[in-house]
Parts: structure tokens; sequence; C-alpha cells
């Protein structure tokens, strides 16, 4: 398949400004700092039960108030003498025995709201008491901090999500790998007397296809690695490893599973999606520590909001508010994060133990080491959010 004009922008995070970024000049003649760490956000779409995620089997109110949907802790992974892990997350036993992966007790925010798209918008904008939410906090930071590699990338994504947007651009979309690793296609004509805006656009299409080709051609030096399920997620990993591995690639990826809206029929479909998430997380996690590369890469994993606390009369849970996070990574200091939930509430909901911008505060300053005073609002703009997750 060829490449097309909508490729190229696409590529080039079309949809700010259609002259040159001047990412695509300096990638294409970067001398990369081979130490530079990299962010995989993982996204999980639907609102995630975090309850049976991270099962408080200790605590008599949880069976109580889920009398069908209730785990017992035999079917659990141990991760203290209360709490378990869903037993379809059982390949990341491995990540936790080894101190490689954090668990974050009820993330969120202070008045959540519990629509979809709200919610996903605030948690990728970094904003929750500003309306305007245009653009997303991976995106300002990387403006602010002028990376001179490749841009914050999504996989497996058509359109660019808000946490890669920025007042210049959308960052990399790329749905399929293989369509950008393809012979490129003729240079767009740009004719005497053309219009600028029709010259901008050739610049630009020229640009893309040419680190298109480099992308590709850094890619193919790296071979896929071995031992990942054949899953969707799983495949956009096994890209997301080679492309940590590029000279200069994207500083943060983001890939998303979908599916988590469990009003009904929970058990099986939310023990399939937990499934694929574990076995393609550790299979990326071992894959990246073959040469080393998981000391320099942080997995963080996470939804828009978790299911509230009673399930529902369809075998379900409805939309909820604070949920777990997971770090991964030869940087993480493994263990739980934060203490038992409270399951004594007058509104059936979680309470915010962590606020989700003290996460990626810390990700983005102690991690990816730019700049995140400003980045996010409420008492958060200082910069200065951690919950000390980092450090192992």
């Amino acid at each position: 398949m060829s490449l097309h004009r909508r490729d190229f922008l696409r590529l080039l995070g079309a949809g700010a400004a259609v002259a040159q970024p001047a990412w695509a000049r300096h990638w294409l003649s970067f001398d990369p700092d081979l130490s530079d760490r990299r962010l995989v956000l993982i996204f999980l779409e639907g609102g995630n039960d975090g309850l049976n995620t991270v099962v408080p089997y200790g605590d008599d109110q949880y069976h109580q108030a889920r009398p069908k949907l209730a785990l017992k802790k035999e079917a659990l992974i141990p991760l203290d003498d209360s709490t378990g892990m869903h037993d379809s997350l059982r390949a990341l036993d491995l990540a936790w025995q080894a101190g490689e992966l954090a668990v974050l007790r009820d993330v969120g925010y202070e008045r959540p709201d519990l629509s979809h798209f709200v919610s996903r918008d605030i948690w990728h904008s970094g904003r929750r008491e500003t309306v305007e939410r245009s653009s997303g906090w991976v995106g300002r930071a990387q403006l602010a901090a002028q990376t001179k590699g490749l841009p914050p990338a999504a996989l497996g994504l058509a359109e660019a999500p808000l946490v890669l947007k920025n007042a210049q651009s959308n960052g990399l979309t790329i749905t399929e790998f293989d369509r950008f690793a393809q012979k490129p296609a003729p240079r767009l004509p740009t004719p005497p007397g053309a219009a600028e805006g029709l010259a901008r656009i050739a610049r630009a299409a020229e640009d893309a296809q040419q680190v298109a080709v480099r992308m590709a051609e850094a890619v193919a030096k790296i071979p896929a690695g071995p031992g990942y399920p054949q899953t969707t997620l799983a495949r956009r990993l096994q890209l997301a490893a080679r492309l940590v591995r590029v000279e200069a690639g994207p500083p943060v990826l983001c890939v998303q599973l979908g599916g988590f809206d469990t009003h009904s029929l929970q058990p099986g479909l939310h023990a399939a999606l937990l499934r694929q998430l574990g076995d393609a997380l550790a299979a990326f996690h071992a894959d990246l520590g073959r040469d080393g590369a998981a000391k320099r890469c942080l997995s963080l994993v996470y939804s828009e909001f978790g299911r509230r606390v009673r399930e529902n009369g369809s075998a379900g849970t409805d939309h909820g508010t604070a949920g777990p996070m997971f770090a991964l990574g030869g940087g993480v200091k493994g263990g739980l994060f934060g203490g038992a939930p409270s399951l004594d509430l007058a509104d059936g909901n979680l309470a915010v133990q962590q606020d989700f911008r003290a996460v990626f505060s810390e990700a983005t300053r102690d991690w990816l080491g730019w700049d995140a005073r400003g980045l996010f609002d409420g008492g958060f703009e200082h910069g200065r959010g951690k919950l000390g997750f980092l450090g192992g």
C-alpha cells in the first residue's frame, strides 16, 4: 500500500498548522542520546472496574455489596494480607515479585464527572478546574521541553488523542506501521504560481515522506520481540517495544484497550479484557528486559474512572469514581500505594485517595525530566505532585 496525502499529514500531526514542524527537520539529522527515557500510556477505555481488578477481599462490605461479582481470595494473586489482584493478570506476577510493578489505589480527582467523554478529557488535558481542554498534558509538556526527536505517538488510533495535542502539533498517529513502511508515494507537484497554502502542504508531505521512510528503516533494524499473544493490544505493544529502541524515537507512546464499560454480564468480559492486558503488558516488559530497555521505559495503565461499589441488577457495575493505576518498569518502586479503600460510603462511590495529576506530574518531572510547572491545574500547578512510585 502506498502512502497517500492524508497519511503524510496524519504522520505530521496535522490538525494544527501544516507548516513544516521543527521536529521533522530535527529528527532527520538528530544525534540521539541513547539514555533517553520513554513513557508508555495504556488507556483502558470505558471505565475499568477497579474493585474487581485490585480486590479488597478482606473487607466484608466488598462481599456484601457484590453478592454475584465478588471474587474470593483463592481466585486472586495476593498483594498483601487483605488485597489481591485479578487472576487474569497473573502474567504480571513476575514483575510484582521483582519489585517492578506499582499498584496505585483509588486514583481519580475531586468532584468526579461520570461522563466517559468529559472524564477522559479531564485526565488527558490534565485540567479539572479549567473548562478549556483543547490540548493535552503530554503535548504541552513536550512543546515546552523542545525535544528534538520524534514527537509523542499514538499507536492504533485513527485520530490523535487529546493527551498528545499542543498548539503546534497533534503528535504522530500510526494506525498500522506497515502502511508507513512501503515505497513512498511520488513527490507532490508544486507548479509555478501555486498558492502558498498548497505549497506548504506539499512541503509538509515531503517532510512526512522522509520521516516515514527513515522511521521504517530504523524500526526494520530492530527485530520484533518474541512471546507476544495474538491480540490487538499485544501487536501494538510489540511495535511500541521497537519504537522504544529507535534512536530519537517518540518519548511518549499511547495505546488504548476498549470494552471496559461493563454494565451487564461483567465477569467473563472483564476477565477476558484483563487477561489481554496482563498477557500483552507482561510480554512487552519481558521484551524490553532482553537488552535492558526496560530500565528506561515506564508504563502507566489507567482508565477514565472506576465503577460503583455495589453491583447492579444485570451482573454488572455502573459508572463510578476512583480506580487503580499500574506503573511498570525498571525504574518503578514496586508495591501498593495508598491505603485500603473505604467501602462505607453514602453515595455508593469510592473516595479518591490519590489525584491523577500527582501521578502524571511525577512521571513528567522525575521520569521524563520535563518541567511540570503550569502543566496541571488546581493544587498541582506548581508541578510538585508526587506519590513516590519512582526510584526503584
